[in-house]
């Protein structure tokens, strides 16, 4: 299997939804699924952000849902989009959509579903002015296709890149599971949460927790700052940000058939 990341990077006043992302650079989303066939795409999406930020995400998305003037990325008029907010707190919602484009060339997704057919995967996320698509598929032969198709028919104030042709490493290592920690750092997570040393207030010291469990303080101290490490940097890898890498030179595309 192989990762294509295509990256759509919109210009100010191209896109309503798209100009609070790029106002708002803690607004952010990322899919939790998404699927699309040649007709119709729904999925998941998990937006995070301030609280007054996310409320105009809201009033905003009802508007845009019931406006009849809606056009994908690629000038495809949106015939349909139906949503709702599955869940909604302060700092986050996750939101289910169903879409539906008419005559045209349509979105990354339709014209990826169009190609490649069953087994094409994808994942999507939105911060600033990017709106991040990675592709997981077998085949490398109908990538260039894909980027020809939606590059020759971007709408005003869009561009188009190719962020990575690869292995699919990301997609092996997404999510917050704790197998890349040690099993000493896992087990001082597991012993802290336990003796409620992350609860407010706090139920038991460091020094108080390594007595129970018969580790030096300074070690367990260790341990749990490097676990700490690392679950922060997944989470700024895997929730927050769109990817910034070398781009491809669409030339290149040619060279993985």
């Amino acid at each position: 299997m192989r990762e294509f990341v295509f990256t759509v990077e919109y210009e100010k006043g191209a896109d309503e939804v798209m100009d609070l992302f790029i106002e708002n650079p803690d607004l952010h989303s990322k899919t939790m699924a998404v699927h699309a066939t040649a007709n119709s795409m729904w999925r998941l999406d998990r937006v995070t952000g301030p609280t007054e930020v996310l409320e105009t995400f809201d009033t905003l998305i009802d508007n845009v849902a019931l406006g009849n003037a809606v056009i994908g990325m690629c000038g495809a008029p949106v015939v349909e989009w139906d949503y709702e907010i599955l869940s909604s707190t302060p700092n986050g919602r996750i939101i289910y959509s169903c879409r539906e484009e008419g005559d045209g060339v349509q979105s990354i997704p339709y014209v990826a579903a169009k190609h490649i057919g069953d087994g094409l995967l994808m994942q999507a996320e939105r911060r600033g002015n990017q709106y991040q698509w990675r592709l997981l598929i077998a085949d490398d032969d109908t990538v260039g296709e894909i980027y020809e198709e939606v590059q020759d028919s971007l709408s005003e104030g869009l561009s188009l890149s190719v962020q990575r042709i690869s292995e699919p490493e990301c997609w092996l290592e997404e999510g917050f599971g704790t197998s890349g920690l040690p099993p000493e750092q896992q087990a001082a997570l597991e012993a802290a949460v336990e003796f409620g040393y992350y609860e407010t207030p706090r139920r038991n010291s460091v020094q108080e927790i390594s007595e129970r469990i018969d580790v030096p303080g300074s070690t367990l101290q260790y341990r749990l700052t490097r676990a700490e490490a690392w679950l922060a940097q997944q989470f700024v890898s895997d929730t927050l940000g769109t990817e910034v890498e070398e781009r491809v030179d669409p030339a290149e595309l040619e060279l993985s058939a």
